[in-house]
Order: C-alpha cells, then sequence, then structure tokens
C-alpha cells in the first residue's frame, strides 16, 4: 500500500526492541492513531529527531492490516525544542497528551481539541505562562470540548447559593448537599472559570489575575473534575506535582 500523510503531532512514545519506537500521534484528519518507527534509535537512523515527543509535522505513514501503521519519514513543521529543556513543562505537557487521549479516545478526528493542545504547547515552549496556568485553562476547555461543560451557578441540587464544586456531578453544590469530593471555591475563581469557558479559544491565555494563588485553587478544581469524569487517576499528573513540589 501507498504511503499517506498525516498532519499530526506526536503525544506519546515508547521504546521497544533494541531501536523501534511506538509513537501516537494527534492528527488533523484522523484523530489519534498509532504508528511504529523501526530502527529509529539506531546509529545510522536518518531523520531521528522527527520522532520525537510533541514534534509537529508531516508524518509520511504507511497502513498496514492491524491499527498500527508504519512511520517511513516525516517533515517537522516545529519540534517545541524549548519543552524538552525544561522537566517541568515536559511533564506537564505529558499530562495534558494523557488525559487528551483518555477523553477523545482513538481515531475520533476532533480539530478544536487539536487546536487547544498545539496552542497550549506552543505557549509552554515560547511564552511565559504560569504552568497552573496553562494546566487549568487546557483542562477545563477539553472538558468543555468533550461535551463536559461545568455548571457554575446555583446548587445543582437545591438551587440554592453555592460555593462548592462537585467534581462527580459537575456542578456547584451547597454546603447541605456537598459530598465527600467536594471542592470549596471561591466566588473569583468561579468567575474565572466562567471566563474561560466562555471565551474564545484562540484567547484562552489572554487574561491575567491579581493573584497568581487563585491557579492553585483552580488547578485542584479541574484537575479533580478531569479525574472523576474520566474515572481515573493519572500517574503523569502526580509526576508533574512531584517535580513542581520538589522546585519549592
Amino acid at each position: 500500500m501507498d504511503d499517506l500523510i498525516f498532519r499530526g503531532i506526536i503525544i506519546k512514545q515508547s521504546n521497544y526492541g533494541d531501536a523501534h519506537r511506538m509513537l501516537t500521534i494527534f492528527t488533523e484528519s484522523d484523530g489519534i492513531i498509532k504508528a511504529v518507527r523501526y530502527g529509529v534509535r539506531g546509529k545510522k537512523t536518518s531523520n531521528a529527531a522527527a520522532f520525537q515527543l510533541l514534534c509537529y509535522g508531516d508524518f509520511k505513514l504507511r497502513p498496514s492490516r492491524g491499527d498500527i501503521m508504519t512511520a517511513s519519514s516525516a517533515d517537522i513543521l516545529d519540534g517545541f525544542y524549548p519543552v524538552s529543556e525544561d522537566i517541568v513543562k515536559l511533564s506537564l505537557l505529558s499530562y495534558l497528551a494523557d488525559i487528551t487521549y483518555v477523553m477523545l479516545g482513538e481515531a475520533n478526528p476532533d480539530r478544536r481539541i487539536l487546536s487547544l493542545f498545539l496552542n497550549t504547547v506552543y505557549a509552554a515552549a515560547y511564552l511565559k505562562e504560569p504552568y497552573l496556568k496553562l494546566k487549568t485553562v487546557y483542562e477545563l476547555k477539553l472538558m468543555c470540548a468533550v461535551g463536559f461543560m461545568p455548571r457554575l451557578g446555583e446548587c445543582g441540587v437545591c438551587g440554592e447559593k453555592a460555593n462548592y464544586f462537585s467534581p462527580d456531578g459537575g456542578c456547584m453544590v451547597c454546603r447541605a448537599h456537598r459530598n465527600a469530593d467536594a471542592v470549596k471555591i471561591s466566588a473569583a475563581a468561579a468567575a474565572i472559570m466562567r471566563h474561560i469557558m466562555s471565551c474564545p479559544d484562540k484567547k484562552m491565555l489572554a487574561f491575567s489575575v491579581k493573584d497568581e494563588a487563585y491557579y492553585n485553587e483552580l488547578s485542584t478544581v479541574t484537575e479533580k473534575y478531569v479525574s472523576a469524569q474520566a474515572d481515573k487517576e493519572f500517574a503523569s499528573l502526580s509526576y508533574f506535582k512531584a517535580i513542581t513540589n520538589d522546585l519549592h
């Protein structure tokens, strides 16, 4: 079969055998797909840099009988190389790639989510944005894009004033109707979340807060929401937290 061109970004990679690498690529046309690059870790391999995590470009892939394609070459548009030099950025984007994979699944094309992910990778590589801001904004935008927009008004049970967020219910709850997993959230933090949800995707990072402590509060809310809706704990999130804790 002839090779096909897929534009996308490598969101996961794993080595196997002596020289091969399994790639998970988030493509424009086919969503998240998998491909193997044989011999990429060998001494005589050309273009090996094009098959690294977070490389974005045009990948030439050959279909096979199974679900995994064979990667033959790639033309890279951006390697986002500053990320590879910062372990915190790399661990954060690995986590964001994990939640994207889980929430979207394979072979589900979604150019909006791809654009959200690429914009976040670009910001991590080239802009001076706080890590937790990037994390919170992407988590919330992703959840909205996959159909899990949280309800941030009155209590989702009784309709009264609420200042807790229920990750399981995806809504605000009052003190009387909170459960063990409910997270207290300030009015200011809830307002920031509403802004993120309503703003155009291209301007999702075009805001600032007076106190960056709000990002800590927001980050707790959004990561718990993702975990509850995905019904999964993410090891990559634990790793990101461990690294950031070590830096403080």
